[in-house]
């Protein structure tokens, strides 16, 4: 399974990201930033457990600006 999260500049487009995965059914989760990604971000990103490297891609094509991404802290 794929541990990676699409962090986003802020929660506002975490939203907007994960309601364009949703019509494409691609599941993801809004969840808060590790705080050791090294990345400045608002604190919220996306984890998509499948296909995360198509939905970047798509969230991308959709014009949302994607900050990078991070490893997941496992649980």
């Amino acid at each position: 399974m794929n541990k990676e999260l699409i962090l986003l500049p802020s929660v506002t487009y975490a939203m907007k990201a994960k309601g364009i995965l949703d019509q494409y059914k691609i599941r993801s989760y809004i969840q808060r930033t590790p705080k050791n990604t090294g990345v400045k971000s608002c604190g919220y990103c996306l984890f998509v457990p499948n296909r995360t490297d198509e939905a970047e891609q798509l969230i991308r094509s959709k014009g949302i600006r994607v900050s990078g991404r991070a490893k997941r802290e496992e649980l």
